[in-house]
């Protein structure tokens, strides 16, 4: 019934629009009609409405020009995370956490209420997808069995962009490989360049310019608790890091025929932490680099056209595991690709043929063992990890994933021509793909678990993972210096015998084994598309076709694309879509049905002697199947008006979307003494968004206003199933906001589904740019975000007991992290951004200033039941110089 209450009050607005809007007509501008013989797009350069994004087209399209570009914030200057303001796109619920203000990497952005990695993204004609294990981008950068990834290859600098278009919904036929939106990045084009240039740039960012504001919202404290916070109140640590970007472009226009470009930036923060209660300092480094080549010839020559480009950008992170001793580890990522292209221009046909090779990494270099001790005397660093002290060290181990792919696109579009009363534009295309991702473990990591404290345990030459307890002097000798014997009930004999025991003993019970790896999978993929736009009296029909092909599952998917516009009266159109989109090959799971499953051991205590390591006949040693599985996608209506209007452009826009044969996970199937995970296709889902909004120009002032709601909801057969056939390193313990305070341990896969079902329904943006004079422009962005319910990361564990891990052992008890159901506030937010240009050697020297969080308003990701900070007011300073 919601489905239909969306498209109910969309036409019912369509058609109150299409009334008004045919009167409003009459006080447009004849000058600012479309000619009727420009094709779809070009009709929207003709109005002039090229700083703000919108267009009039039959897709969901918007563009983002350099000049546009110009005037948005940059934060850390990664293109993605300038897109956030546009309808139908939302950040990553952690965008707002203090922890991630002094991060680099780019922001996740979701498209039509997709995952982050169903966006497909694009950078100068190559997919920029990083195919690793996108999905684990959401994931810690200490996750056990993984390393974190991020939907893209490479994160790329704003300086290096000429265009980015975005698409939310009826997207052409020459995309593949997404069901949630499109991100194509443009890379700078030569052809503006008509004199060699050089722009130096400078930007910084430091957290001592900043507002930050601590919240305990945890309620009732245990004595314990309040003890360590008041060991800790002068301790709070107000987030310390300096983050800046060096710029550095050249451009050389040689001649009439040839052309070069090079950009190099770089972005660092250097991070003052509190670990243990000492100061650690790490780092981060990002580096985003181009360098393009153009060569245009002769008319006689055999192309007209070649462009050769080449990319840089690495990514390299120093942490460590806040409160974890000898646990400072690195991150690298990012990559490099290659391209070339030919473009030639054949009678009625023009052809572009691309050539490319990437690559890009998530690796980690990490100690191997992760040992987390009962906090006692011997082993006393540690902090409160719940409502158990412990004393933690180690690390999760060394993981490397690489991802090469190499490609190879062509694509036809032919001028316009007539049949009979219709004008056709034809554009067709294919490509092949061969992808290859490796996952090596060089080192066996050990992950400990159930630390089990006894005075007298022998540990029978093992000296890694247990400790034996040792005294300053014999108890005997103690005593005797007490008078005779020892009372714990006297304060003084009690601190004597604690300043006499130099180590508790202690061992572990529980251990996950991960063994060396070496894996290398490889993936086949081919596909063709046909577009026809059809232009006839008043109406557009763009009738497409694409069809996909891979290996791995083996299926042929037929995705149509169909968009049909009518233009009832001038300056109105009407809009409407019916489309399917196949979600991105799938050869992660590929990779994860090669991983070599963990080994469970445990080790008895008999007599006080501590036995040897033992595995487990009862835990189960898990592999991942996908066979015979079909590839997941997504139904698309939507219906659109897009209206002249008192000088201005107003957009209603409804979109509707059904995920169909979702994988989810299936029945366990057991084979050699290995449990086999099955996937399916039970998984579904709903999207809908309704978005109002209005673009309008007043001399040098730029306004756009939009406002969505939106609808998510998603589900599957795996939903609240028991985790016993669940790896261990999968599960998590879950409070919901109705569950009385009890704990629910379930799957990574089950939480990730339950956030897809807070939607964040309501958000709004008012963007002004505003060019004041040749030497002073600003923008301002307001944005709103309704409220809405999100499972979180509390930062504490469940001790729960797992006996069925194994029958002979007693009381084992496993430590999980614990998420927990947080309410989040509405909340309201603003940004601003300032530029002056002023002479300097006759040259233009442009100073320049972001605000982010001007009003100093709460973010809210301190929820009800933690504790922790919010940062309010922002700033980065900038300095650019050209010559």
């Amino acid at each position: 019934m919601r489905s239909l209450s969306l498209f109910a009050t969309l036409t019912l607005t369509l058609a109150a629009a299409l009334s008004f809007g045919a009167a409003a007509e009459t006080d447009t501008d004849a000058n600012e009609q479309p000619d009727a013989n420009v094709d779809v797009d070009e009709r929207i350069e003709v109005l002039g409405y090229r700083w703000f994004p919108e267009t009039l087209s039959l897709s969901g399209r918007y563009d983002l020009s350099r000049e546009f570009l110009t005037f948005r914030n940059q934060g850390n200057g990664n293109i993605t995370d300038m897109l956030t303001f546009l309808p139908g796109v939302q950040v990553s619920e952690e965008a707002y956490n203090i922890d991630l203000q002094q991060e680099i990497r780019s922001q996740l952005i979701s498209i039509s209420g997709a995952q982050p990695w169903q966006t497909g993204f694009y950078f100068d004609g190559l997919a920029n997808n990083s195919r690793i294990d996108p999905a684990a981008a959401s994931r810690s950068t200490a996750s056990v069995n993984d390393v974190q990834g991020h939907p893209q290859n490479q994160f790329i600098n704003q300086e290096l962009v000429q265009q980015v278009t975005v698409f939310d919904s009826n997207i052409p036929a020459s995309y593949g490989g997404f069901s949630g939106g499109v991100v194509d990045v443009q890379a700078r084009q030569l052809s503006d360049f008509k004199e060699p240039s050089v722009s130096l740039r400078y930007r910084r960012s430091l957290s001592d310019w900043n507002e930050y504001r601590y919240y305990d919202l945890r309620g009732t404290l245990s004595d314990d608790q309040l003890q360590q916070q008041a060991e800790r109140e002068d301790d709070i640590e107000i987030p310390d890091f300096a983050k800046q970007t060096l710029g550095l472009s050249v451009a050389l226009p040689l001649n009439d025929e040839h052309a070069l470009f090079a950009s190099v930036n770089q972005t660092t923060s250097t991070i003052g932490e509190i670990s243990l209660f000492e100061p650690v300092q790490t780092e981060r480094r990002s580096l985003s680099s181009l360098l393009k080549y153009s060569y245009t010839p002769g008319a006689e020559a055999l192309f007209d056209r070649i462009s050769v480009s080449a990319s840089y950008s690495p990514y390299q992170g120093d942490y460590v595991l806040t409160d974890v001793k000898d646990s400072r580890y690195t991150q690298d990522g990012g990559g490099h690709q290659l391209s070339i292209s030919a473009e030639k221009q054949w009678q009625r046909w023009q052809g572009t043929a691309r050539l490319g090779y990437s690559f890009s990494e998530n690796s980690r270099q990490a100690p191997n063992y992760y040992r987390p001790w009962f906090r006692a005397a011997g082993k006393d660093w540690g902090t409160f990890v719940g409502d158990k002290a412990l004393s933690i060290e180690g690390g999760y181990g060394d993981l490397d994933k690489t991802q090469q792919d190499l490609s190879a696109r062509i694509n036809l579009n032919r001028d316009a021509f007539d049949i009979g009363a219709a004008s056709h534009e034809l554009s067709l295309g294919a490509s092949a793909n061969l992808l290859t991702i490796e996952r090596n473990r060089s080192s066996t990591a050990v992950i400990y678990n159930a630390p089990f404290r006894d005075a007298n345990i022998d540990c029978n030459g093992q000296t890694l993972d247990c400790v034996e307890q040792q005294l300053a002097m014999p108890l005997e000798q103690l005593a005797a210096q007490l008078g005779g014997n020892i009372d714990l009930s006297n304060p003084e004999h009690l601190q004597a015998y604690q300043d006499n025991l130099l180590q508790r003993g202690q061992f572990f019970r529980y251990r996950r084994v991960y063994p060396i790896e070496n894996i290398e999978v490889t993936m086949n993929e081919f596909s063709v598309y046909a577009d026809d736009q059809i232009r006839w009296h008043d109406w557009d029909l763009r009738l497409g076709l694409r069809a996909d092909y891979n290996d791995f599952l083996a299926n042929i998917d037929v995705a149509p694309r169909l968009q049909l516009g009518y233009q009832p009266v001038a300056g109105t159109r009407l809009i409407a879509g019916a489309n399917r989109y196949y979600s991105a090959n799938l050869v992660t799971y590929k990779l994860r049905e090669a991983r070599r499953p963990y080994l469970t051991q445990f080790r008895p205590i008999s007599q006080g002697q501590v036995g040897n390591w033992a595995t487990s006949a009862q835990a189960e040693r898990f592999r991942y199947q996908f066979e015979d599985v079909s590839t997941p996608y997504n139904d698309e209506l939507s219906l659109a008006l897009k209206q002249r209007l008192f000088g201005g452009v107003l957009s209603v826009k409804g979109v509707k979307r059904w995920q169909r044969e979702q994988l989810a996970r299936g029945s366990t199937q057991q084979q050699d003494g290995i449990t086999y995970i099955t996937a399916t296709n039970a998984g579904s889902g709903e999207y809908q968004r309704l978005t109002l909004s209005y673009q309008y120009r007043w001399n040098e002032h730029e306004f756009w206003l939009h406002t969505s709601h939106s609808e998510n909801l998603s589900s599957s057969s795996s939903y609240d199933r028991s985790v016993d056939s669940v790896p261990e390193d999968e599960i998590v313990a879950y409070l919901s906001a109705t569950g009385n305070g009890r704990y629910q341990l379930i799957s990574l896969d089950d939480l990730n589904r339950l956030n897809e079902d807070f939607s964040r329904p309501l958000v709004a943006s008012l963007s002004v740019h505003s060019q004041w004079s040749d030497a002073l422009r600003s923008s301002l962005t307001v944005s709103y975000q309704g409220d809405y319910t999100r499972a979180v990361d509390t930062g504490s564990w469940y001790f729960a007991e797992r006996d069925q891990l194994c029958t002979q052992c007693e009381d084992v008890e496993l430590a999980y992290p614990v998420y927990q159901d947080a309410e989040r506030p509405a909340r309201t937010m603003v940004s601003a951004n300032v530029q002056y240009q002023l002479e300097l050697m006759a040259r233009p020297l442009t100073l320049s200033v972001e605000i982010d969080n001007v009003l100093n308003q709460r973010t809210y990701s301190v929820a009800e039941g933690q504790q922790g900070l919010e940062s309010g007011r922002s700033f980065w300073l900038g300095a650019e110089y050209r010559w």
